[in-house]
């Protein structure tokens, strides 16, 4: 029995992009007439961790999504919007008449960030499971029922 061909990343990486769901979902018998190329040009690679947070960490490969390039648009379309509010804040930061205080804040919450990233990459699961912990075990508080009404055994309600 002969060994089987070698088969490359980009044959490996268009054969695992075939399989995760999209919407709109690319049609198999249309992926098999296209090129290993072309099927790999219908996508954009998306940060998830944006560059301007200058995490160490913004560049790994768990932070990176295909994203087929009309979504990656989109999405980068809003994500442009929260950069440039981030930049307006922390200018208005800096600038701002008690600038050494405001410096210290902004070097404050600096650390503070750095501390927390260095916790989730001890402990990756303290991000998913943390607010589990501290949201799951909280009962939601029911407003109750207006005791003017009633309700009947059809289910109507009506006023006492």
């Amino acid at each position: 029995m002969s060994p089987r061909k070698y088969l490359s990343w980009k044959t490996k990486c268009a054969a695992a992009l075939l399989c995760v769901r999209y919407d709109p979902p690319i049609p198999y018998d249309d992926a098999k007439q296209m090129t290993e190329d072309q099927f790999l040009s219908l996508f954009q690679w998306d940060h998830n961790i944006l560059h301007e947070s200058k995490q160490e960490d913004r560049d790994e490969y768990w932070n990176l999504t295909p994203m087929l390039i009309k979504a990656h648009r989109s999405k980068t379309k809003k994500d442009l919007k929260t950069i440039a509010k981030g930049k307006r804040i922390r200018a208005a930061w800096e600038n701002a008449p008690l600038g050494a205080g405001n410096r210290a804040l902004i070097s404050m919450a600096e650390s503070i960030s750095a501390g927390l990233r260095t916790e989730l990459r001890r402990d990756p699961d303290l991000y998913s499971d943390g607010w589990k912990r501290i949201w799951g075990k909280r009962k939601i508080r029911s407003r109750g029922f207006d005791k003017t009404r009633r309700r009947k055994m059809s289910g109507k309600v009506v006023k006492r």
